[in-house]
């Protein structure tokens, strides 16, 4: 699968998933930009991709922040132009019981998950449509569909996030974009690795995740075009566990 000439845009890709579709992607030819809420991650993972000889640009931006946003593909559109690639990465996670849950959390969650999704989408969208060519695939979560205590404010905005997909993908199959989900288990990366650390109620072992270079293939093809005949899924890629 080859990239050239395609400008992939991934958010939360400071660290974990998003650092290493970015760097999957920049491997196979793509431009890249990088989104996180903590710029001097993403400059670290755009200067790893640009000394291994591909092309990366890095901004600081949370997702949840709609003006954040807006400025940031303000500036893409003046410095590298139209958006073929968008992977809605960046999300949110704090394991509380509903009862537990106070507003605050509820908004970060949705704010971070859900509103930020559909905010990089509102942000690409008309350049898509316009060009008649687009891939956005959103992140959703293994949690959204298995029910595990502790998720719920987490599990309803990746839900929030398949359903948007689904419709979304309706609405713009006619003009050659592609709008696909993956529902994604548990993978080695340092905040899963955080939460075993600190949670002994999480037995699985690292070896036992899906592991992030597994799951990049998954998104590199979703993205490309020999995917072109996938739309509005929901794939499950859980790996041995969810």
């Amino acid at each position: 699968m080859g990239f050239e000439g395609k400008v992939a845009v991934i958010t939360g890709a400071g660290q974990g998933l998003g650092a290493g579709f970015a760097k999957d992607l920049a491997g196979r030819g793509a431009k890249v930009i990088l989104l996180g809420r903590t710029a001097a991650k993403v400059e670290k993972v755009a200067a790893e991709i640009q000394t291994a000889g591909g092309w990366a640009l890095a901004m600081g931006c949370d997702v949840g922040d709609r003006e954040q946003v807006k400025t940031c593909f303000d500036r893409i559109q003046a410095e590298v132009g139209g958006v073929d690639i968008l992977i809605n990465n960046a999300a949110y996670h704090r394991s509380l019981s509903v009862l537990d849950t106070s507003m605050e959390e509820w908004d970060k969650h949705i704010d971070s998950n859900l509103n930020g999704t559909f905010y990089c989408i509102k942000a690409v969208l008309p350049g898509m449509i316009e060009r008649r060519y687009g891939k956005i695939l959103n992140m959703s979560s293994s949690g959204a569909k298995l029910f595990f205590p502790g998720f719920g404010a987490y599990a309803a905005s990746k839900g929030g996030i398949v359903s948007l997909t689904q419709i979304l993908s309706e609405e713009v199959k006619d003009y050659g974009i592609n709008v696909n989900a993956i529902y994604l288990g548990m993978t080695n990366t340092e905040h899963t690795r955080e939460r075993i650390d600190s949670d002994p109620a999480v037995t699985i072992k690292l070896d036992e995740m899906l592991q992030v270079d597994e799951v990049a293939k998954v998104v590199s093809f979703l993205v490309s075009d020999e995917a072109s005949p996938i739309m509005g899924a929901a794939i499950d890629v859980f790996g041995k566990k969810a």
